[in-house]
């Protein structure tokens, strides 16, 4: 497994998370995760975009047919509190499909017409004219769609652990590859997940290599636009995404199409409602959210 696709030792040592006690390793150990992951530090707060719908299913598997590599995704929620696994917790988990499309919005085009203009750039002085300003939330968004695809609820085990199989997500203008979730707390479980507070608002990123590689295999490169990476993304720059990659293993060794699996460990303030994330940007900048 080649270094750019996990979190080696030296970037553990690197990001001063090594300095991590025995105890909070403990944690993420005991229900099957490896000494690399991230544990037990408050996670940051990142913004949940337009594209959230509520109310989605209780289900583990949101593949519902669509195209991509497999992806087997595992989240730990932690109580930064304690450094527990922290029981009965609502994740609930959204993102595009290969062509950087929602469900719910898929009469709207997040990669804009067409795409950027050939040689798009930014990061270029240009696109970014004057000191940066802060953003505000995102815009309110109206579903256009009563479609399900890459959207669903899990309630965490004794462990603080659920799973999702879903499929890699793609991209579209401005965003690099990401998949949102929010921690909920306090609500009730039926056929969706109601009321109760939301804990926290996060993203979930790759390895930069290992997402660039991926959207060379069918069905992304069918995607003709500039791929936004990790150094052009401003939620990653501005809200630290790289806190939240995720520990990625191939399920084949030689076979990279044939599925990944993912591990995260989320460690929040279950008592919490934090304050919306907001990211920075320059005078006329568009880019979107």
């Amino acid at each position: 497994m080649s270094e750019d696709l996990i979190f080696s030792r030296r970037r553990l040592v690197a990001s001063g998370l090594a300095a991590a006690a025995s105890l909070k390793l403990r944690a993420a150990q005991g229900v099957g995760f490896t000494e690399r992951a991230m544990v037990c530090r408050l996670v940051p707060e990142q913004e949940v975009g337009p594209y959230y719908v509520p109310g989605e299913i209780l289900r583990s598997d949101i593949t519902e047919g669509k195209r991509g590599v497999p992806l087997q995704l595992r989240v730990l929620v932690l109580d930064a509190r304690t450094c527990k696994p922290l029981p009965n917790a609502a994740v609930d988990l959204w993102h595009c499909d290969a062509l950087g499309l929602y469900s719910g919005f898929t009469q709207q085009n997040p990669m804009g017409p067409g795409g950027p203009p050939p040689g798009f750039d930014p990061q270029h002085p240009r696109n970014h004219p004057g000191p940066p300003e802060e953003m505000g939330p995102p815009p309110v968004n109206h579903p256009t769609d009563q479609l399900t695809f890459l959207r669903g609820i899990q309630l965490t085990d004794e462990g603080g652990k659920v799973d999702f199989h879903t499929v890699f997500p793609g991209f579209y203008m401005g965003r690099t590859n990401h998949i949102h979730f929010k921690v909920r707390m306090d609500g009730q479980a039926a056929r969706s997940y109601e009321a109760g507070h939301t804990s926290h608002v996060g993203q979930i990123f790759f390895p930069e290599k290992l997402a660039a590689k991926l959207m060379e295999q069918e069905p992304y490169r069918l995607h003709r636009i500039h791929r936004t990476t990790q150094a052009e993304d401003q939620v990653f720059g501005d809200q630290q995404g790289d806190l939240s990659i995720v520990r990625v293993d191939q399920l084949h060794p030689q076979d990279l199409a044939a599925g990944l699996s993912a591990e995260l460990v989320a460690a929040v303030d279950p008592a919490a409602t934090p304050a919306a994330a907001r990211r920075r940007r320059g005078p006329g900048d568009q880019t979107p959210y």
